[in-house]
This record gives C-alpha cells, structure tokens and sequence, in this order.
C-alpha cells in the first residue's frame, strides 16, 4: 500500500509532531513591520505563521494536505477567537486558486520544499506582494543522518529559484535556506 503525503502527515500530527505555536523567528523578523493584507501559509500544518497572521489583522489563509492538521489549527483558530481561510488541498491547486481571482500580499512556506511549485509561487502574489520561504539544503545534519535527500534543496537553490521575484534577503548556513523577494 503506498502512503500519500496526506497520510503521512496525518500520522505526524497525530504523533504530536509539528505542532509548535511558536512562529519562525525569519518570519516574525520579516512579518511584523508589514501592512496588513491577503496572506497564505502554504504547506502551513497546523498554522502557527497563519494564526499569528490573523491574530495581526490579516486575511489569513491556510493551506495543507493533512486533515489533522487543519483540525489543529481549527481549534487553535477558535480558541484564539481569530478567522482562518482553510484550504484542505494539494500547493499546486491553491496556488492555481490564487493566480486565479485570489492575488496574495503575502505567502509564506517553511520547512516544506515545493520545487515543482517554483514557477508558480510568483504569480500568486500581487505586485509589491512578498514571498517569506525558509527550508533545508542537502547540507543540514539531518541529511547525513539519513533523511532523504529529495527533501532537501540543492545548496545556493534558493537563491535562484524566483528569477521573477526581487530578492530583499537571502541567507543560507548551516543547511538552512531563507528568502525573501518581492513581486514587481
């Protein structure tokens, strides 16, 4: 039997794994001078970057493959007495829903590589909209600890994966790729 991603990530979030409240620390540095707008989370689990997104007044909308980490994040949302969008589905389908009738200020994407994704990641976003993305290269202990290595980016990837986005920040050290880039 083949596991989906979405069972996969079910079995995670019902592990009790990945499941922090706490927002990146990239995120929050970038995040909170911003005017509010239209924002995604995209892969973001249980939404720790879409809660505190609409915690801080934006439109916030939510996107992940797992059942169960929607249903977190559901909980937290109603706890926290904030309004969440909920997208149960593939990146590619809410990205396709967002370059439709839905531009973005915002998109946020942490810890998932979305490679196939790339070329349509930018025109998501409205111009002046801004792409937070922070994951793992193939140089992070964790893949010489055996992780697969299909999860992991190419070391400098990052750096040029949005030709037709604006870089405002990019850094990469210790096996940990962050970008930030503008529409134009």
């Amino acid at each position: 039997m083949m596991t989906t991603d979405r069972d996969r990530w079910n079995a995670k979030f019902l592990a009790g794994e990945a499941q922090s409240t706490e927002p990146d620390p990239l995120f929050v540095e970038v995040c909170a001078s911003l005017t509010p707008g239209r924002a995604l989370d995209l892969a973001g689990g249980a939404g720790r970057h879409a809660l505190w997104l609409a915690r801080h007044g934006w439109d916030a909308v939510l996107s992940d493959v797992s059942d169960e980490g929607l249903a977190i994040a559901t909980r937290r949302a109603a706890d926290a007495d904030v309004t969440l969008g909920i997208r149960r589905e593939s990146a590619g389908e809410t990205l396709a829903w967002a370059a439709q009738d839905h531009p973005l200020d915002l998109i946020v994407v942490f810890w998932c590589l979305l490679r196939e994704q790339f070329t349509a990641l930018p025109g998501a976003l409205r111009p002046g909209g801004m792409l937070v993305y922070k994951t793992y290269n193939s140089e992070h202990v964790r893949y010489t600890e055996g992780h697969s290595l299909s999860t992991a980016l190419d070391p400098g990837e990052l750096a040029i994966a949005f030709p037709a986005l604006k870089t405002t920040l990019y850094r990469e050290c210790e096996g940990v790729a962050e970008l930030v880039a503008r529409a134009e």
